[in-house]
């Protein structure tokens, strides 16, 4: 428990330090630190499907962490499905050609490729960028916001979860799956989510903690406080949710290869990916609700 806990210490100064300390010279350290996790996330997704007696293709997912970054650069979402289509593209000749693959593993290449490459790179868009080429960008998928909800809803989430499924027990919420995991932790995960957005509501729209940042979007979710609490609430509610079911799903991809975890990068925690498993899921939650609130 003490190498655990000195573990996520570490983890939480390194995250905080990179986003309220180098985030303000520039975003790009940032993006640096989710390029440094995509690619150490695909080496573990890699590992474990090999654990499980696949043959994912290395090149098309080299081509794809090492491409994904500029495309997106240039191009915005649009790069990132290019790159994607054309790795998809790679892996499905490598696939008709090398006949040492089979369906199963291109299968797996294009799983790889999406999870967790595609949902990673939405944190790209939500980090924020200020130009496409020479040409402005005025939308906001989220900035400071975005990455504090995709980062706090997981862990107050998982924290609530944990402790509130050791105070009361009760029923099994999925024993195959996790057979730690309780209803009532469940639903203490969902009280966590909704916390954590509460928490982010006072922080930028209530107190305007971080007005005189740089590098920080503080424009409140909506012009009247009350309607903001209310959005916020709901993405911590959706967020919870989808947090807690990716944390199912990563469990149930490391039973069926036959590991305990992703990676051993972090003692007491596991991989890179046993931490992103549950942040992968809210990402998506997080960019849709900016792009709607850009829509209005």
């Amino acid at each position: 428990m003490l190498k655990r806990i000195i573990t996520a210490v570490v983890l939480l100064a390194v995250v905080l330090g990179t986003l309220f300390g180098l985030r303000q010279l520039s975003l790009f350290y940032v993006d640096a630190l989710i390029l440094i996790c995509m690619a150490v996330g695909v080496y573990e997704m890699f590992g474990a499907f090999k654990s499980a007696k696949y043959k994912p293709m290395a090149i098309p997912l080299i081509i794809a962490v090492i491409g994904i970054y500029p495309a997106m650069w240039f191009l915005r979402e649009t790069g990132i499905v290019i790159v994607i289509a054309l790795t998809v593209m790679i892996a499905l000749t490598i696939f008709t050609f090398d006949h040492k693959y089979e369906l199963k593993d291109f299968l797996a290449t294009a799983f790889i490729l999406f999870y967790p490459i595609v949902l990673l790179s939405i944190l790209f868009l939500i980090n924020g960028k200020t130009t496409i080429g020479d040409n402005p960008v005025n939308e906001n998928y989220g900035d400071m916001i975005g990455i504090m909800l995709a980062l706090f809803i997981p862990v107050f989430t998982d924290t609530f979860a944990y402790f509130t499924g050791i105070a009361i027990g009760g029923k099994k919420l999925c024993p195959e799956i996790s057979p730690k995991k309780t209803i009532a932790g469940a639903v203490g995960g969902l009280i966590g989510g909704m916390a954590a957005s509460v928490m982010v509501f006072l922080l930028f729209d209530y107190y305007g903690v971080f007005d005189t940042m740089k590098n920080v979007h503080t424009v409140a979710l909506t012009t009247n406080l009350y309607t903001s609490l209310a959005v916020y609430l709901v993405i911590g509610f959706v967020g919870a949710i989808v947090s807690e079911v990716g944390d199912l799903a990563a469990s149930w991809i490391k039973r069926r290869a036959g590991i305990k975890d992703f990676g051993k990068i972090f003692p007491g925690h596991g991989g890179i990916m046993d931490r992103l498993d549950s942040i992968l899921f809210v990402l998506p939650v997080v960019y849709l609700t900016f792009a709607i609130i850009n829509a209005v």
